[in-house]
């Protein structure tokens, strides 16, 4: 069975009743080294697990559970774990049916970047997305990121794959809307086609800041205030119009407008849009091997190293059950993150037909 079509199998078998979850994307924080300094996110000031999972481990865990077809890395910034090479040529040999690897980067080192995203596609990934952090005019986003001359940075980055385009890789921008971004979104666009004219809307992912005790570390940092929300929501809606030309030609355009679709009333309500299917088919595995429902909800299931690295093991485990029990009935806090909005988008295409659990 073809990558896409095994994807295809796993979206449509979430979408019906099943007993026992069988997540397919999985995000993995590989390291909490970041050279950044965000206001939004505290992940740098966080230490580094002093036993993160090692390659011995993560190959276990992807030769006992290789049903996996989306897997994004993610940090920190991943780029900077020393051994992310073996991780991916892990990755690559133990899930023979992985449809998209995903990274976000930084661009802090563009150097080191180029040189990175080089080595990855040397190992032959079937699709390669790198996500560049651009949060505003180059002013704004330098300020933002803690780095003066970052914005540079990024642009050098997409300038050497603009130049020298892979089949294999597609390059986005991602944008997090916040306090400190509110109202320069479409600055933003319009500075990034004024040097390279072959970028539209079509390269820009956006997401909605949010709060995460155990990723971001940012509980008590205001992201969003209420004031600004109406702002947001409009940039979100220019953004969607603009992307709703190639929704029925382009798959990843049709996802991010129903992300976008949903995302105006997250921000009137902050719950929910859709049922989430956290656990069912999608999770969030910390360096450490503790793993989440996603990215946001402090809520550990379990670490692996306790069943042996067995995914299977763990989520038939208590704790994973009873978590799988609180998201269906709605008592998990509410997100409207890409990383865990997009399969549930995904798995909410056919009517819920499980009931409770």
């Amino acid at each position: 069975m073809s990558p896409l079509l095994h994807l295809a199998g796993a979206i449509l078998g979430a979408n019906l009743p099943r007993a026992h979850p069988r997540p397919y994307k999985l995000t993995f924080s590989v390291t909490n080294r970041c050279n950044a300094r965000c206001r939004h996110c505290h992940i740098w000031h966080k230490p580094e697990p002093s036993h993160p999972l090692t390659p011995d481990e993560i190959d276990r865990l992807f030769t006992r559970y290789p049903h996996w077809s989306w897997i994004d890395l993610t940090g920190g910034e991943p780029l900077l774990r020393p051994d992310l090479l073996e991780i991916v040529a892990i990755i690559l040999r133990r899930v023979p049916r992985l449809y998209h690897l995903h990274l976000p980067t930084n661009a802090v080192s563009p150097a080191l970047t180029i040189q990175r995203i080089g080595q990855i596609l040397a190992l032959n990934p079937p699709r390669l997305t790198v996500t560049l952090s651009l949060d505003g005019p180059p002013d704004r986003h330098d300020a933002l990121r803690g780095v003066p001359g970052n914005w540079e940075g990024v642009m050098t980055l997409f300038d050497h794959f603009n130049t020298h385009p892979d089949p294999r890789l597609q390059l986005y921008f991602g944008f997090t809307l916040s306090d400190h971004t509110v109202g320069t979104l479409g600055e933003t666009m319009r500075l990034v086609h004024a040097r390279f004219p072959n970028v539209d809307a079509r390269h820009w992912h956006v997401n909605i800041a949010h709060h995460s005790a155990h990723y971001y570390d940012n509980a008590d940092t205001p992201l969003l205030t209420p004031e600004r929300t109406n702002a947001c929501a409009d940039e979100i809606t220019d953004l969607r119009d603009r992307k709703k030309a190639r929704r029925f030609i382009d798959p990843v355009a049709f996802l991010e407008c129903l992300y976008l679709n949903h995302a105006r009333p997250f921000l009137g309500g902050r719950t929910h849009p859709l049922p989430c299917r956290a656990v069912d088919t999608s999770l969030f595995l910390a360096a450490d091997g503790t793993l989440y429902p996603c990215s946001i909800w402090d809520r550990p299931l379990g670490n692996l190293r306790d069943h042996a690295m067995d995914l299977t093991a763990l989520l038939a485990h208590a704790p994973a059950r009873a978590c799988r029990a609180e998201i269906r009935a709605a008592r998990c806090p509410g997100c409207w993150t890409p990383c865990d909005a997009y399969p549930t988008i995904l798995n909410n295409l056919l009517p819920d037909l499980s009931g409770n659990p």
